[in-house]
């Protein structure tokens, strides 16, 4: 995905001063506002399943622990201001999270007494509550892709993660629950995700020019950036520590132990810049016009094409995976990638789960 840093960060304190002046004057609603009562109750303060998570936004966790996150990072977390949504642009991030005592499982405990002083701080950074943000074990992100081409109100899993810093089991399902209860709630027809691998891409072409040009056409764009309103929105330090320890959960080890990464670190930073700024893929209030259609051959693909060297390649490596994805109703369906126009050239193989 072309991912280019954002340059509206330095609008942050005029949005701000603009919602203080006009909150309570009549202002144009962004063009998928929602209402709060659109967030899910599954897995929520009252209804949480055994392992004690609960289901709540990114920016309502944010909201509760800003405190202990500007404490613990340094940053501006919006300590004296309301960081909870206000609005909602096309990108959701729901978090499961602990609210209650710190987690450390016995082993890990026993690391830390053992450890040197810098192995000791590494422990409690990536499992301690001293950290905030270990509260979160696990998220989803949510986007609504409709456009043209898609045969009817389309969300797609950008991403679902369950952290690899924990003993809880059971959360993808209560991600995968959750997203089919926001689906059903919000009347979208299907939901459609891509299987994320590290071998899909490997033969795109390098996309630096294209990103330069995001990068100039969104300098220019400033003024955009008036027709959305908070309370408060990140800069760049803290959206650097979102993108980065988000990423860190996604984290898996294969079978010789070594860490690996299916999603960059740029793309979940990406997702989360979105949701917290409100932003929407259309930049008008007409529906989104989408991607592109794939045109190709579907008895004889180019290899860096969907069904092509590959795209088997990486789906092979994903089997796992994708019967996770089987067990809660989703099934594969080319058509995604080929014609609804929601996603990138990259052929990750696309599946879909019918809801109306």
């Amino acid at each position: 995905m072309a991912y280019a840093k954002r340059t509206c960060f330095d609008e942050r304190q005029r949005r701000e001063d603009k919602i203080n002046r006009e909150r309570s004057s009549s202002i144009r609603s962004t063009l998928t506002e929602l209402p709060r009562s659109s967030v899910p109750l599954r897995c929520d303060m009252n209804n949480r399943p055994k392992n004690g998570l609960y289901s709540v936004t990114l920016r309502d966790f944010l909201q509760k622990y800003s405190e202990e996150l500007g404490d613990y990072y340094g940053e501006d977390f919006g300590q004296d201001r309301y960081v909870g949504d206000y609005r909602y642009g096309d990108t959701i991030v729901f978090c499961l999270v602990d609210g209650g005592e710190d987690h450390l499982p016995a082993d890990i405990k026993k690391k830390i007494r053992k450890a040197g002083k810098w192995r000791r701080n590494k422990l409690k950074h990536q499992w301690s509550y001293m950290n905030p943000l270990n509260r979160v074990h696990g998220y989803i992100i949510l986007k609504d892709v409709t456009n043209e081409n898609s045969p009817g109100k389309t969300l797609s899993i950008s991403t679902v993660c369950a952290t690899h810093f924990t003993k809880k089991k059971g959360i993808g399902k209560h991600l995968m629950d959750l997203a089919k209860e926001y689906a059903e709630k919000m009347e979208y027809n299907d939901i459609i995700l891509e299987v994320a691998n590290e071998f899909a891409d490997e033969r795109i072409e390098s996309e630096t020019e294209e990103e330069e040009g995001i990068f100039q056409e969104e300098e220019g764009e400033e003024e955009e950036t008036d027709k959305y309103y908070g309370c408060w929105f990140p800069d760049e330090s803290v959206m650097d520590i979102l993108g980065e320890e988000f990423w860190k959960k996604c984290m898996r080890k294969n079978k010789r132990g070594i860490p690996y990464f299916n999603l960059e670190q740029e793309y979940i930073e990406y997702c989360i810049w979105d949701y917290l700024n409100i932003e929407t893929n259309s930049e008008s209030d007409e529906l989104w016009l989408g991607t592109e259609r794939r045109i190709m051959d579907e008895d004889d693909p180019k290899e860096w094409e969907y069904g092509g060297f590959w795209y088997h390649k990486g789906k092979r490596s994903q089997e796992r995976l994708m019967k996770f994805y089987e067990m809660h109703g989703y099934n594969e369906d080319p058509k995604v990638h080929t014609e609804w126009c929601c996603f990138s050239e990259v052929p990750f193989p696309t599946m879909r789960l019918k809801i109306l």
